[in-house]
């Protein structure tokens, strides 16, 4: 006969049991639940960062460094990381921004194969970084990994890499898809910032031109008055008191002529003279203008003969020259005139010249090397004759650049591009 009494003890003790079960198969789902709910939420903080103040933040000039610092420590608060990183590519060279906690290692190189593998990747995992990127594991021996290529446009902007302590502790499923997004918001924020920094650099650049252009035509402008100003008083201390006495002379000779044959013919061999004289005088000044050899016979005959005059040694280079127009030709024989006066009053004794000029291409180039004291460019900069140099060939299209060391003399380089050339068989002929 059964014993009731124990029957009901073990039945309410297993009912008991049961219920506890239940109990904490209830309990455990509602925390189950709850910890999916605040894993599943805390998962989108870093991604929410991004997305709702990230842009905007950057945007109002909040510096990178410090924004790219808050996601990375959103995007470990989120999954409770060992580590997030934000690294940026420069030339092909990786380079931490930001890091919670700081890392060692900080410049990893990659060449343009790897650039290209990794900006086109999928969130990737350890093996893949052991094959393309072997240097990130430096910080990582021994953990679960997981890195996200930064690109736009098929250009590697940079990595996110998240990591946990041992390799066994695998990140959860959600953090693909996380880090994925994180990805593309921060390459669209970070390739605008690198859009911007460089259209500003193209603005700053073209006010830095116009400014310097500005003040090189006024330079000009200046030039042009002061030269007009000096042939003026050539013409009028030279030539003109030489056609003055022409003048004064053909007025006696008219008088004379039937007088006084005698000074006639004297005053007509001071005439005579005196043409001559307005003539040399005349030729001189145009020389100092332009100058007649370099009409004639261009660059290469005109600064052999200005090589010959020059009061420093000169060795002169020319090879493959023909004519060009002859702004071109008058910017380069008149730079490379400054710059042999530059170099005979500076190089120093003893010092010698190297005079070169060549056509490279579409290419008009000339170099003028001493070999004498030579100075530092950063003490004692330039002065007038590198500015007016600077003016002329910038007025063709040119530029211009000094190199210059102490001890190591001078040298001084232009390269002006030349016009387009001509296709005569293009030409229409109009008739009149």
């Amino acid at each position: 006969m059964f014993d009731l009494t124990r029957l009901d003890v073990s039945a309410v003790a297993l009912a008991g049991v049961l219920v506890a079960m239940v109990a904490t198969s209830m309990v455990a789902g509602v925390v189950s639940s709850e910890q999916r709910r605040r894993r599943d939420a805390a998962s989108l903080t870093a991604i929410d960062f991004v997305r709702s103040s990230f842009a905007g933040r950057l945007a109002r000039g909040e510096p990178m460094a410090e924004l790219l610092l808050r996601a990375v420590e959103a995007l470990r608060d989120s999954f409770e990381l060992e580590t997030a990183e934000v690294w940026l590519n420069a030339g092909g060279v990786l380079r931490i921004a930001a890091a919670d906690p700081p890392q060692d290692l900080e410049r990893v190189a990659l060449d343009p194969s790897e650039e290209s593998i990794a900006a086109n990747a999928r969130v990737s995992g350890r093996p893949w970084i052991e094959v393309w990127i072997p240097a990130l594991l430096q910080n990582h021996p021994d953990s679960a990994m997981r890195v996200a290529p930064i690109s736009a446009s098929g250009s590697l902007l940079g990595l996110i890499l998240v990591a946990r302590r041992h390799l066994g502790d695998r990140l959860p499923d959600e953090a693909d898809a996380t880090l994925a997004e994180l990805a593309r918001e921060l390459g669209i924020s970070i390739n605008k910032q690198r859009l911007d920094a460089a259209l500003r650099d193209s603005l700053d650049e073209l006010r830095r031109q116009a400014a310097d252009l500005q003040a090189s035509r006024a330079r000009i402008v200046a030039v042009a008055d002061a030269e007009r100003r000096r042939i003026e008083r050539d013409l009028h201390d030279g030539a003109q008191q030489y056609l003055v006495a022409i003048a004064v002379k053909a007025r006696l000779l008219q008088e004379l002529a039937e007088a006084d044959p005698a000074m006639s013919r004297t005053l007509l061999e001071g005439l005579a003279s005196d043409v001559e004289l307005a003539h040399e005088e005349l030729r001189t000044l145009a020389h100092g203008i332009y100058p007649p050899l370099l009409s004639d016979s261009g660059l290469g005959l005109a600064l052999s003969a200005a090589a010959r005059r020059a009061s420093i040694p000169v060795e002169l280079h020319t090879s493959g020259l023909g004519r060009y127009p002859p702004e071109i030709e008058a910017a380069i024989y008149f730079c490379c005139l400054e710059a042999l006066q530059n170099a005979a009053k500076y190089a120093g004794e003893g010092a010698a010249v190297t005079l070169r000029i060549c056509q490279e291409a579409r290419d008009l180039r000339f170099e003028v090397r001493d070999d004498g004291a030579g100075f530092d460019l950063c003490q004692r900069g330039t002065g007038a004759g590198v500015t007016n140099m600077t003016d002329r060939l910038g007025a063709v299209g040119g530029r211009l650049s000094i190199e210059s060391e102490p001890g190591r003399g001078t040298r001084v380089l232009g390269t002006l591009p030349l016009p387009p050339p001509v296709d005569d068989a293009t030409q229409v002929m109009i008739a009149p």
